[in-house]
């Protein structure tokens, strides 16, 4: 396992979280802290047939947080429409708590409407990631899952599916945190084994994805690979035997711990694809994430085998290392030199990794194999729902393409791959191995903005040198066309000092707007420093990292802006040029 730390990260987990077997008939003390509240329980009417509301209605009555009305119209895949009636039935009844109650579904409309009751709106008015401020307060939120998958209960993330444009809406917000995630294995034993089977390797796929994103860190690292080992020793067994509250328990607490590391480090290339599926063919997202995990974890390979090996041994798969035994045996018999030697032949032992790498997707493929036996989990996408011909393949491809986890896998992503994946899981079994060439992945930025003088003096040099700019890429031969066929509207607002600059990609030629003076509404609006501007068109400036540090905030349809990165690599070396050009070649940062 790799020792070395990221220049930057953040843990935060400001949600309390309780677990127990029949936990939820005992919460006295664990409300006691909200005061008097009416809450407006959010379910879905599975839950409510299964008694469960009933059973949480009776557990509060006569608390100081009472359900005072209950919306349970929440459907598998959550809908804008779906969020904005919550919000309006949460306002009109004047309920000042939210609880969610149900899976993950469930618990991202809860957050969303939170959003709406609060702040008004549209749900797309939302969309996007950290637009509230640090003082913005929304309603209490206490999350029950009834799920044990997309550890919903402690993420700061919901996706919510708009089903006229076949795509799924993702916000992010650090006020999505729940004070309060209850984890009761007792709610989660009416799960039939398939439902268990696909929500588990939901799990499993968040912790592996979270490990292996650009993202990573230390703590989501530790939370992932104890998830990895979780799943894997108890999934199974929980399909087989619904009514065992150890493997319920452990399940659960596998899911929570792996919403916990994927908040901090994100998902990437799996997830990408099934909210692509999800939104085009409305396969349930676990299962999605079960089909498509095996395949992209061998695109993967070429660029993060090491840490798949790590994923390896996690699953108690671990082969001899030659070398590394020799050499401790020879230290530990005090002959440190000749070890010394010996440790130089740790290529070998390298060979011996990438063999475990690729034994993790083996076992992946097992498991699949495994929980189709005990849980008929369907092993292709045309047995999961997809049409026999896959008319909507182009839509997949490009729907997974926008998706904004494709930013964090970690080796670059195309629409040649994606399809690739698409079509191999169509309508064959997933066989052991499986290839595509290699593409070369870039190597991620450091972030270096940490310039103490500020570079732009006034907005007027910012629209002299980032204007130009701009109007250079959209008079360039290679990148003009690109930006025009990305058919986007993007607004960059800077601050220190402020300036406005809007891209037009709507019409028939780019516009470029100088100022506060675009009348239209952008797609993507995104807010930033202007230091950071200048150092991002250096490619000096992580654009993953800047979000995760709130040093960029992005409004409106991310995923959409998520296609200029590509479009945009080669004005990294443009922009050094441009400032040479114009006469600020001082301000071009040492390499």
């Amino acid at each position: 396992m790799s020792a070395i730390l990221p220049e930057f990260f953040e843990f935060s987990m400001p949600s309390r979280v309780i677990y127990g077997a029949n936990i939820i008939d005992d919460l006295d003390e664990s409300i006691a802290g909200f005061g008097l509240r009416k809450a407006m329980l959010v379910t879905d009417g599975i839950i409510v047939d299964l008694g469960l509301a009933d059973r949480l209605k009776a557990c509060l009555a006569g608390k100081n947080v009472v359900i005072g009305e209950v919306f349970a119209d929440v459907p598998a895949n959550s809908t804008i429409a779906t969020v904005e009636r919550c919000a309006e039935r949460i306002r009109n009844s004047r309920c000042n708590m939210i609880i969610g109650l149900g899976g993950g579904s469930v618990m991202d409309t809860a957050k969303v409407a939170n959003i709406l009751a609060v702040k008004g709106g549209r749900a797309e008015d939302h969309m996007g990631a950290y637009l509230l401020g640090d003082d913005d307060v929304l309603l209490p939120l206490i999350l029950i899952p009834t799920t044990a998958g997309t550890g919903s209960e402690v993420t700061k993330v919901a996706i919510i599916a708009d089903p006229e444009k076949n795509i799924k809406l993702p916000f992010a917000e650090t006020q999505f945190f729940p004070q309060l995630a209850i984890l009761d294995p007792t709610l989660t034993t009416s799960m039939p084994p398939g439902l268990t089977a696909a929500t588990g390797m939901d799990a499993l796929t968040h912790a592996i994805e979270a490990y292996v994103s650009r993202e990573a860190q230390p703590a989501s690292d530790a939370l992932a690979l104890y998830v990895v080992r979780l799943v894997n020793e108890t999934l199974l067994d929980a399909c087989r035997e619904p009514a065992n509250l150890e493997f319920r328990g452990r399940m659960l607490v596998a899911s929570c711990l792996a919403g916990m590391a994927f908040t901090q480090s994100m998902v990437g290339m799996v997830h990408g694809i099934s909210h692509a599926l999800g939104g085009v063919y409305h396969i349930p997202h676990g299962l999605a994430n079960a089909l498509v995990l095996p395949e992209v974890m061998n695109y993967n390979m070429p660029t993060c085998s090491r840490r798949y090996a790590d994923i390896a041994e996690a699953m108690r798969i671990e082969l001899p290392k030659p070398v590394a035994t020799a050499k401790n045996l020879l230290d530990l018999a005090g002959f440190r030199k000749i070890g010394a030697l010996v440790d130089k032949g740790r290529l070998i032992d390298e060979v011996v990794r990438m063999a475990e790498a690729r034994a993790a997707v083996l076992r992946i493929r097992e498991l699949l194999g495994q929980l189709a036996t005990v849980a008929a989990l369907p092993l292709n996408l045309m047995n999961a729902g997809v049409d026999a011909d896959f008319a909507k393949l182009d839509l997949v491809v490009e729907a997974a393409m926008m998706d904004g986890s494709m930013l964090y896998n970690p080796r670059d992503v195309t629409s040649e791959s994606v399809g690739a994946i698409l079509k191999k899981l169509h309508s064959q079994r997933p066989s052991p191995v499986s290839y595509l060439p290699p593409i070369s992945a870039s190597a991620a930025s450091a972030d270096s903005t940490k310039e103490k003088a500020r570079v732009f003096e006034d907005s007027t040099m910012i629209y002299d040198v980032l204007g130009n700019f701009y109007q250079s890429l959209i008079d360039h031969e290679e990148l003009g066309p690109r930006l025009l066929n990305s058919h986007l509207v993007v607004q960059f607002r800077y601050s220190d000092p402020e300036a406005v600059i809007t891209l037009d990609a709507s019409g028939s030629e780019v516009v470029l707007y100088l100022g506060d003076v675009y009348d239209g509404v952008p797609e993507v609006t995104m807010s930033m420093k202007a230091d950071f501007a200048h150092a991002f068109w250096q490619g000096k400036a992580n654009f993953l990292t800047a979000l995760t540090r709130r040093q960029v905030t992005s409004k409106g349809n991310v995923p959409k802006a998520v296609k200029l990165l590509p479009i945009l690599k080669p004005a990294y070396e443009l922009y050094p040029e441009h400032l040479k050009s114009h006469g600020h070649g001082h301000l071009i940062l040492a390499s």
